[in-house]
């Protein structure tokens, strides 16, 4: 009995795999562009905003990049929305397709001298593309590998979600110190930078085959011909359960705020007051995110054994308390930095905590027919 036990348990961690793979090119398109446009931003912002004022051209930069951390719960309502009524698959090769366009997009972007005001207005457009397609690239591949992860492993087969986008931030550190460090001899204002954001496009024509080859569950499908798919889960989740959905949101919320702050907009922070050289600022951002990829999964682990709660509470005390004085050791050395990054991407690492997340709310929206 064991033994047969044992044997289907295998049987359903290997059938989770095709979809921590197509989840984990999902985000390594998203974060690869969130990364690129953080360590570019120094290049990017005189291009798109002309303006004598450093600082100036700083804050229209980064105000066109939190664009796409406005427009997702959007694209996160949306794209979910159509993925209950037609399915995961259904969403899931759309998205990375439309997040991969938009990057390269950027690439390929007449600068201000060039076209104008339609410069930095196209940017904007297409960071809120970004932003809908990366909004609804969450939750449905969140909600993708919970549905295809047997019980007994859930919190380490989800926490794949965490550390792929770990590692897809750190992939695009990687390729924006890589430019950097041939500035020397081909300066990154002639047109180097833009081929960062074009590799997206490939990137995401391989995720988007990959994807093709997941399928989808046959219990939605069942539930589907059947006429019974929830269609209103937000009002009803709201009226029902709106504590779950309340805390879910603080988890998500807290966590992407502090990887923005402490991953992109801290390495930048610090070479630009700090005058230090950017490539190994970045490089050391891209081997915190090695770690914090790698947490995710151990932490998984460990809540698959003890419990989500002590981890996600261990976790967010630690991020509530620690972010404060972290924030301002990142912000004076290098060193500073790598110790910064170190502990908050642990702490983050248990924060986002996909199962916790996952199963804040009742069985009725925990089985694949319903979420």
């Amino acid at each position: 009995m064991s033994l047969r036990r044992s044997q289907e348990e295998s049987r359903d961690v290997s059938s989770a795999k095709p979809a921590i793979v197509a989840v984990g090119l999902g985000n390594a398109v998203q974060w690869y562009d969130f990364a690129l446009y953080g360590a570019f931003a120094t290049i990017i912002g005189p291009l798109f905003f002309p303006t004598a004022d450093r600082s100036t051209v700083m804050l229209a930069a980064f105000a066109a990049y939190g664009t796409a951390l406005i427009i997702r719960p959007v694209g996160a309502l949306l794209f979910g929305r159509m993925a209950d009524l037609r399915g995961r698959r259904a969403v899931f090769v759309p998205v990375i397709l439309l997040m991969a366009g938009a990057t390269a997009a950027v690439g390929f972007l007449p600068s201000y001298a060039a076209i104008g005001i339609l410069a930095p207005v196209t940017l904007i457009l297409l960071r809120a593309v970004q932003g809908l397609a990366a909004g609804g690239e969450l939750g449905v591949a969140g909600v993708l590998l919970l549905e295809r992860a047997p019980s007994h492993r859930r919190g380490e087969l989800a926490s794949w979600h965490t550390s792929t986008l770990a590692l897809g931030l750190g992939f695009g550190m990687a390729v924006a110190s890589l430019l950097l460090l041939i500035q020397s001899w081909a300066p990154l204002q002639s047109g180097w930078w833009r081929l960062a954001f074009i590799l997206a496009l490939p990137l995401g024509l391989v995720g988007g085959l990959v994807r093709r080859r997941v399928s989808e569950r046959s219990q939605f499908l069942a539930m589907r011909q059947a006429g019974q798919v929830i269609t209103r889960p937000i009002p009803s989740l709201w009226a029902n359960d709106r504590l779950g959905l309340i805390r879910s949101f603080a988890l998500i919320a807290a966590g992407s705020v502090a990887f923005n702050t402490f991953f992109i907009f801290m390495p930048n922070q610090l070479a630009a007051t700090a005058k230090l050289n950017l490539v190994p600022t970045l490089a050391i951002s891209a081997a915190m995110l090695g770690v914090t990829a790698a947490a995710a999964v151990a932490l998984g682990r460990l809540s698959d054994v003890i419990g989500r709660r002590p981890v996600a509470i261990w976790s967010s005390v630690s991020l509530a308390v620690l972010a404060g004085p972290m924030a301002v050791l990142g912000t004076r050395s290098q060193l500073g930095l790598l110790i910064a990054q170190l502990i908050i991407g642990i702490a983050l690492a248990g924060v986002l905590l996909v199962a916790m997340v996952g199963e804040l709310f009742p069985t009725r929206f925990d089985q694949p027919e319903c979420r």
